[in-house]
């Protein structure tokens, strides 16, 4: 009997003092989580950021660093940003609310909907639907995709332009045989959009997408993102942040310019998980637009504009990342866990991208009671190596040029090698750049701006040492 009030009172005291020892819980997670995302922060020299974590449908952290740079505004969560390829996500969510309200179906040729959209090969254009370009298996390949984007237009028929301008295109694999990520293939959705709504993007998007699912701050368009307070980033030079050179391009938005503030995609993330926004979508719908189509790597699939990792197992995450020459994003769901999360920056350079991945991996070891993952020093390596190597033909430039004045030089046939290899280098140099990383030139500079500056300096002194070497080989001896 005299056991019965030390169990009560035991019993009490748990119950008393659980909700204590929880909240001192999320107040470590939260704490290590600001920690983390701080250093990455301070190394990458990032000067806005925003990112928001939702557990169980509800907001569990959410903070903003620093200032958007051209107004020097406080950046807030309410601080719109470009969200880079998850504009591809919800352009696929606005081709599923087409397809929700039977106007469309997944299976249907492109050009049951566009009859002027073709290619180079007829017959295979004819072939492509819309769930080839949704899960990128069209056969469009990425360099043509990269060809076509950061145009930087504010006029809304870019998109449809930039579709037109396909017209010679050719595939680099058969209709539906491989994945090839290729924002042409978003931009054809974009354009099917507005032919088979007589709206232009921004606008379906903005009462379909934006305000069933109460993202305020988003938008499609040049003028609506500045009116509803988005400002231009900042690319890297050396890891240093400047002032973006690249302005919002209109013709990008299906693909990678939409602009949202991490409240807005605390949203889109309670949409993945299941809220319910009115019956945006039937169940069969949402289910279908969550499936992994497409396997990309291992245990990686793409989805109808969405990724999809580990798909059968605890460790499932949907998710999708995002960059623009001046931002970058990552958003991610885990369904077993019931975590989401957004991050958005405003600085970026293609060298550079790791970080944020490694920032969203380390957010979810800490959620799931793990340590985080170291993030990487953002040294310039590639930059510093071909900043070397400009030295050294800098050295090589002013020793030739003494050897230009000199009265006497030996070895005239090897000079003339010299001249000949360094003028074909210099020829070849950015072909070969952009054939072995599968970029255009238009793309390396935008995205990489201080790397492409270097190159063109290379270039420049090869050109040099070029001319000087032949002019040696040619010069009579006194």
């Amino acid at each position: 009997m005299n056991l019965l009030p030390k169990i009560i009172l035991i019993y009490f005291s748990f119950f008393l003092f659980l909700p204590i020892n929880q909240v001192s819980a999320e107040q470590d997670i939260k704490k290590k989580i600001e920690n983390y995302i701080a250093s990455y922060l301070e190394e990458y020299k990032v000067p806005g950021a925003s990112v928001a974590l939702v557990h169980n449908g509800e907001v569990f952290y959410s903070n903003s660093w620093g200032d958007t740079g051209e107004s020097k505004e406080k950046v807030t969560t309410d601080t719109p940003f470009t969200i880079g390829s998850i504009s591809k996500s919800l352009t696929g969510l606005a081709i599923m609310r087409l397809i929700n309200e039977n106007i469309i179906e997944l299976d249907d040729p492109v050009q049951k909907h566009i009859p002027w959209f073709t290619l180079d090969d007829k017959q295979a254009a004819a072939q492509i639907t819309i769930k080839h370009l949704l899960t990128q298996t069209s056969g469009i390949s990425t360099y043509t995709g990269l060809m076509i984007s950061d145009k930087e237009s504010n006029d809304f028929n870019a998109i449809k332009s930039n579709v037109e301008s396909l017209l010679d295109v050719k595939l680099t694999a058969s209709v539906g045989e491989k994945h090839q990520y290729s924002n042409a293939n978003f931009l054809i959705l974009g354009a099917l959009i507005e032919e088979v709504t007589n709206q232009t993007y921004s606008e379906y998007m903005e009462q379909n997408v934006f305000l069933p699912l109460d993202m305020k701050k988003a938008a499609a368009d040049y003028d609506s993102a500045y009116n509803k307070g988005y400002l231009s980033g900042y690319q890297s030079w050396f890891g240093i942040p400047q002032k973006s050179m690249v302005v919002y391009d209109n013709g990008g938005a299906p693909y990678g310019y939409l602009t949202a503030s991490v409240n807005d995609m605390v949203q889109f993330i309670k949409f993945l998980r299941g809220q319910d926004f009115n019956s945006f979508l039937n169940e069969e719908n949402r289910n279908l637009y969550l499936n992994p189509y497409i396997e990309t790597g291992k245990d990686r699939y793409y989805g109808l504009g969405i990724r999809i990792s580990n798909p059968d197992s605890k460790d499932k995450m949907i998710w999708h990342s995002g960059s623009t020459p001046d931002s970058h994003a990552e958003v991610f769901y885990i369904p077993e866990i019931d975590w989401g999360g957004v991050i958005l920056t405003n600085k970026n350079n293609v060298l550079e991208e790791d970080g944020l991945y490694y920032v969203k991996m380390g957010i979810i070891n800490i959620l799931n009671g793990k340590d985080p993952i170291e993030i990487p020093h953002n040294t310039p390596t590639i930059q510093i190596i071909v900043l070397v190597f400009i030295c050294l033909l800098l050295g090589s430039f002013i020793y030739l040029l003494l050897a230009v004045r000199s009265k006497y030089n030996r070895k005239k046939g090897l000079w003339r090698i010299v001249g000949v290899l360094c003028l074909a280098l210099s020829i070849a140099l950015i072909p070969l750049l952009t054939y072995s990383v599968g970029s255009p030139w238009h793309s390396i500079n935008v995205f990489s701006p201080d790397l492409s500056l270097l190159i063109v300096v290379v270039v420049i002194f090869l050109v040099l040492n070029g001319f000087l070497s032949l002019k040696i080989s040619f010069k009579k001896n006194n």
